[in-house]
């Protein structure tokens, strides 16, 4: 009996729910990136990358290509917003000074950790101890 009466409770609820009107109060619901900001580029990038990952199984295997591809797509992403005008914070600059930026922002967009992670493997990783007692 008392499933029952929670059951018929539940549903009072959820037609109650359903029977709301409720008015949108901004119809013009869009997801829009600003790549006018050094952040928005940097999102970008990272999201570029991470659907590229997902496409090519090398990338996810070998830490040094994915950032070697962050830094490529940052690069073009920065030179594309500067040839078309998309980013103001670039528009005074000339074309090496916009690479240099979209290197930064290839290197932001992997993550600080991606970067520094096989630099520290390759500098202090795991050597084997050698033992000269028995």
């Amino acid at each position: 009996m008392k499933k029952i009466l929670m059951i018929l409770c539940m549903m009072i609820v959820s037609v109650g729910v359903y029977a709301q009107s409720v008015e949108p109060v901004n119809s013009d619901t869009s997801f829009v990136v600003d790549l006018g900001t050094f952040t928005g580029i940097v999102a970008v990038v990272s999201f570029l990358v991470t659907q590229i990952s997902k496409v090519i199984s090398f990338v996810n295997e070998n830490k040094w290509a994915k950032i070697a591809i962050s830094v490529f797509v940052g690069a073009g992403i920065c030179a594309a917003c500067w040839a078309t005008g998309l980013a103001p914070f670039l528009s005074g600059l000339t074309w090496w000074q916009v690479i240099i930026y979209g290197i930064g922002a290839g290197l932001s967009g992997c993550g600080f950790y991606e970067i520094v992670k096989p630099i520290l493997d390759a500098l202090f990783g795991k050597k084997e101890v050698i033992r000269l007692d028995n």
